[in-house]
């Protein structure tokens, strides 16, 4: 039975592929993992990447994408989800930049479901280093003439399946694509939900949160949050929905933004869920 966390790579032709070509594609899409990695905001010895022996018959694949720990377990469907995602969306825009509306309706087509897939693949997308990296991928394939199509599949779905004879457009259409200078530095801000570790009620400290199974630590800067604390008890373990935003710098040794551990603030808080079913709720509006 597939898992949520594999995808199958299947290399068309008579079921031999030079070595090179699958070591350096298999390189390209670890690389892609670990910049997927950082982008969740993971350290790259959180993530451990398997690959499964070709199986007989045809020259096809698996890869997946596991974490150590017990608690970010799910992360390994969510980062090969978004690596799908990216290689469905280069695949069908040929570099070119889509809004998120049209990266959403994209992956509703190839069956990729995780309401979290689309904002990360469009953050991502936009990093000209995960477009050149998925474009290398065609390059490799297209320099071995024992290849005659790629396939990449995930579970039952169909990511992507293209002939030979496309390889050729789906590498030039990045060339020619004049790609925005990145900026060093930039803020992302998105809708988050924190489980509360450590409160901190004196004076400027930050809170420290469970965020998609790692630590952190965030100052509150939602003034109506704050004055209305003394209405409403707070414990280790309740959930914070939030607006939450960090900064990101851009490291050029690895071609891809890291997050500023420092940086997180939360903006406005929306709700808090608290872990007892009797406890008085803050009005947020």
């Amino acid at each position: 039975m597939a898992e949520n966390n594999q995808l199958t790579i299947k290399f068309g032709g008579d079921g031999n592929i030079k070595i090179e070509t699958l070591t350096d594609f298999l390189d390209e899409y670890k690389d892609l993992l670990y910049l997927i990695n950082t982008e969740l905001g993971y350290k790259s010895d959180d993530l451990t990447i398997e690959v499964s022996p070709p199986e007989n018959g045809s020259f096809k694949i698996k890869i997946k994408s596991k974490y150590k720990d017990l608690i970010l377990d799910k992360l390994g469907d969510l980062s090969v989800g978004v690596l799908l995602g990216l290689i469905a969306i280069y695949s069908a825009n040929s570099g070119n930049k889509k809004d998120l509306e049209e990266i959403k309706m994209i992956l509703e087509q190839k069956e990729i479901k995780d309401k979290d897939v689309p904002n990360i693949v469009y953050n991502i997308y936009n990093n000209s280093a995960a477009q050149q990296k998925i474009q290398q991928t065609f390059i490799i394939v297209n320099n071995d003439e024992n290849v005659t199509n790629l396939k990449i599949e995930h579970k039952e779905s169909e990511i992507i399946n293209i002939p030979k004879s496309e390889f050729t457009n789906l590498i030039k259409s990045l060339s020619v694509t004049e790609l925005e200078t990145i900026p060093q530095s930039d803020v992302l801000t998105d809708e988050a939900t924190l489980i509360i570790k450590t409160i901190h009620f004196e004076g400027q400290a930050k809170w420290a949160f469970i965020f998609r199974g790692y630590l952190i630590k965030a100052s509150i800067k939602d003034p109506n949050f704050i004055n209305k604390l003394n209405n409403e008890a707070f414990r280790k373990g309740d959930a914070l929905k939030v607006i939450l935003s960090r900064k990101r710098n851009f490291d050029e040794s690895l071609q891809t933004y890291i997050i500023d551990q420092n940086s997180y603030v939360i903006d406005k808080v929306i709700d808090h869920k608290s872990k007892t079913d009797d406890q008085r709720k803050i009005n947020f509006e």
